[in-house]
């Protein structure tokens, strides 16, 4: 409170009635929680289980009718008509699958922990690096930005990122030198989220129409926790599904593999679907340009 207290209120006038989208909001909610427990207890209720079954049915019908609903009405939960704006959906589409990398965390927490023997102490002690280092490079990236553009800074940071939870993946090291990868490759998973961080989501928000602003920042945040949510329940997945059939280690590495994954398409669609210049911004005239402008050539007459 006291870091925002004289920051001042940014809002756009809007005119006529708001009703929340309470329908939307429902059918999302059901589709989503569906889809997750589909996801986390297929294994246990049986892929080919009535429930199972029934589960991903409610996951399809629930996501069409969303969508429908939600392009029906003027008042919505989520505006599908941002995303036709290609920069604002390459920084939110590789916000999510960037977040969906959090898998990592348990599978990495757990493994050293059932497989190396860690206590719980221990094990968070590893992922200390992560705190400390993408919380000092959120303003390294804000100045990359303003000096490069978004573009860049997003792909770096999305690359160290995904290096970073690949290391992890070594499981075939001895004790010492999978802990110390372990805390690099931590380490190296916060210095790459801390420089993607600011350039992502001002690339996100600055492509947003004005009186846009505030849904596109929310949709671009739920993409964070969506992202998240989906990573830890499909690496959770597919970890204690393999550690059935084979060894821990291959188990830790293939779900570290899937977060892998999840890295490399993010970096894609910033590729893909961010410009170079975005989030650059026009130089500032100096004063005597202002009080001397170039004089513009007269348009020729047809």
């Amino acid at each position: 409170m006291w870091l925002i207290k004289d920051t001042p209120e940014s809002k756009v006038k809007s005119t006529g009635t708001f009703k929340f989208d309470y329908t939307g909001l429902v059918i999302f909610i059901i589709t989503m929680l569906a889809l997750n427990v589909f996801i986390t207890f297929g294994e246990d209720l049986g892929w080919t289980s009535v429930i199972t079954i029934g589960l991903a049915v409610v996951t399809i019908i629930g996501a069409i009718v969303f969508i429908r609903v939600e392009k029906s009405k003027e008042v919505v939960l989520i505006d599908f008509s941002l995303f036709k704006n290609k920069p604002y959906s390459g920084a939110t589409i590789s916000n999510f699958l960037l977040n969906a990398v959090a898998g990592t965390l348990v599978v990495a927490n757990t493994y050293v922990q059932v497989g190396r023997g860690f206590s719980e102490f221990q094990a968070g002690m590893l992922s200390l690096g992560y705190l400390v280092a993408v919380l000092a490079m959120i303003r390294v990236g804000e100045k990359i930005l303003q000096k490069i553009g978004a573009k860049t800074p997003m792909v770096w940071g999305a690359t160290i990122t995904t290096v970073g939870v690949g290391i992890m993946g070594l499981t075939f090291l001895p004790d010492l030198a999978y802990t110390v990868a372990v805390f690099i490759g931590f380490s190296l998973f916060g210095l790459g989220l801390g420089i993607y961080a600011t350039p992502s989501t001002d690339t996100s928000v600055s492509n947003a129409p004005s009186h846009k602003v505030g849904e596109a920042a929310g949709i671009y945040k739920m993409a964070s926790s969506l992202g998240g949510a989906f990573g830890v329940a499909i690496s959770a997945t597919v970890f204690t599904s393999i550690g059935e059939v084979v060894s821990l280690e291959t188990a830790a590495t293939a779900g570290i593999i899937v977060n892998v994954i999840f890295g490399v398409l993010s970096i894609l669609s910033i590729v893909f679907m961010v410009p170079r210049d975005a989030g650059k911004t026009a130089p500032e005239e100096s004063p005597k340009q202002k009080e001397n402008p170039t004089p513009k050539e007269p348009e020729p007459i047809h």
